[in-house]
């Protein structure tokens, strides 16, 4: 049989009892019935079908899923259809406040389709808020991410604007800025923003110039052409530095005395 062709025996209430059926919803007799026309009607699987791969894919909500046009018009066509039962005479139900079973079996029919086909017009709404959410969240995640990098860059030149901080412009042989030192009192930390990245056999050196002798303080890396900043400690003897000089050198320690001076300056307070 043509699985797009419709069985004498399919009826619009049919479209409701499959929705159901996906649902879970039909009840012991119903299920009872509607199984049997199942297992002869292709209209009837395909709406099972279509409609549990839609209600697991908005389970999933992490992208937009579009009901199969098919399926969409069936729905409509279905509440329709049971949205206006049938009167029943008034000899058949002498108690106003008695439901016939029928008409339970048709109002629960018609919630549950009515239910799938709000679902399907709001699916679009669900997940663009969803997404929307998300995206959020990603901003906030970076914008984060990066107030965190840029907080010791904030704070160092804060600390070098602070009367009475000792600090020094760093420049290349050229004249170029290419970082700052700050002093506080409990160690230097440098800024560098146009040094080079070094290579793993080779470390930047700072030097604090006492009398014009430079004075090893300590280590450093340079990871990108990026704004950065490392800290060295302050050491026991710590005094007055009249200037500050970094050097580029081979290994992983800092040498007797400087073999390449990359930058330097005075001490400004």
């Amino acid at each position: 049989m043509n699985e797009r062709a419709v069985p004498d025996t399919h009826t619009g209430a049919h479209d409701a009892l499959a929705v159901g059926w996906a649902l879970h919803t039909l009840d012991e007799d119903e299920a009872t019935e509607f199984a049997a026309h199942l297992e002869e009607c292709p209209v009837c699987r395909r709406t099972v079908d279509e409609t549990t791969e839609m209600l697991g894919g908005l389970a999933e909500a992490v992208v937009p899923v579009d009901p199969p046009p098919l399926l969409r018009r069936r729905l409509l066509d279905a509440v329709e259809a049971e949205a206006a039962p049938a009167a029943v005479p008034a000899a058949a139900s002498p108690d106003a406040s008695v439901v016939p079973l029928a008409s339970r079996r048709r109002a629960n029919r018609w919630l549950a389709v009515a239910a799938v086909a709000l679902v399907i017009a709001a699916v679009g709404g669900i997940v663009t808020a969803v997404q929307s959410t998300r995206a959020e969240r990603e901003t906030a995640a970076v914008a984060a991410a990066q107030a965190e990098r840029d907080a010791p860059v904030i704070d160092i030149l804060r600390d070098a604007g602070t009367p009475g901080t000792a600090h020094a412009t760093l420049a290349d042989p050229n004249g170029a800025l290419v970082g700052l030192v700050v002093d506080d009192g409990h160690g230097q930390r440098v800024l560098t923003t146009g040094l080079a990245a070094n290579p793993t056999d080779e470390i930047y050196v700072l030097w604090g110039l006492v009398d014009g002798t430079p004075q090893a303080l300590g280590t450093f890396d340079v990871g990108g052409q990026g704004p950065g900043v490392s800290s060295v400690p302050s050491t026991p003897e710590a005094v007055p530095f009249a200037g500050f000089a970094v050097s580029l050198e081979p290994g992983r320690t800092a040498p007797a005395s400087p073999t390449r001076v990359v930058a330097s300056g005075q001490v400004g307070r």
